[in-house]
């Protein structure tokens, strides 16, 4: 049977991801497991290994097994051990305790997601809502609120949540509704039929704040100065006359 290199590192070279976990501690009451699975998905994905945690072993090789499927399987076993460790390390001590009693990454990984499933679904609930709720406020500018839209579509995204693109840009867009010059922006955008991302949209949002003086507090001190001005002039007329 063939075996790969001995100078080969193993495909979960530990340490790294050891010391990513070690950052990561899971808590005990689940909290911060979203957190965590969101930022360790991240860091694997890259390297293939995420299947170790999230991915059933593949069946127990037997007689008739060919020499490619054994390999995969015993691949897969020290890998799996391998994460399992690391699982096991990143836990304060209560879990600690259950999960040394199971036999691979994939089991603890898939009994952590039955614990904590909960705390997902609020996670998912609380970005919804706020993705529905949110609109501007007056005098605010437009690039934090779009920062907030972008952050509650991203957050959805990571619990596997996909709202279409386009209705993201429509919920954006209507957000925006209570600053009027908004509405004339919102009735050019679809006359065009523009199709944009959200980062694309706002930056066409900020350059549209910029050149239409749209932010509130900016257009009350542009009729201030407006109102002063036609004060002084009325003024300067009497004295002319």
């Amino acid at each position: 049977m063939a075996s790969s290199s001995s100078s080969e590192p193993p495909l979960t070279t530990v340490y790294w991801l050891r010391s990513f976990m070690d950052r990561c501690k899971l808590e005990k009451n689940g909290l911060n497991f979203t957190d965590l699975d969101a930022q360790l998905r991240l860091a694997v994905e890259g390297d293939d290994k995420l299947k170790y945690h999230t991915e059933a072993p593949p069946a127990t090789p037997n007689a008739r097994s060919t020499t490619a499927v054994r390999e995969v399987f015993e691949t897969y076993q020290k890998e799996s051990i391998a994460v399992k460790n690391v699982f096991i390390f990143s836990m304060e001590p209560d879990l600690q305790r259950s999960a040394i009693k199971m036999s691979t990454g994939y089991e603890i990984y898939t009994r952590l997601m039955t614990m904590f499933s909960q705390v997902p679904r609020i996670i998912q609930y609380e970005a919804a809502s706020q993705f529905i709720a949110l609109n501007i406020k007056e005098g605010q500018k437009v690039s934090p609120h779009m920062l907030k839209m972008i952050e509650y579509v991203e957050t959805l995204k990571l619990q596997g949540v996909e709202i279409p693109e386009q209705l993201v840009i429509d919920r954006v867009l209507h957000s925006l509704s209570r600053i009027k010059g908004y509405v004339q922006f919102r009735v050019n955008y679809n006359m065009q039929n523009l199709k944009t991302d959200l980062h694309e949209l706002d930056k066409m949002l900020v350059q549209a704040e910029r050149d239409m003086g749209l932010n509130e507090s900016t257009c009350k001190d542009v009729l201030n100065i407006n109102a002063k001005s036609k004060g002084n002039f009325k003024k300067s007329a009497n004295k002319c006359k």
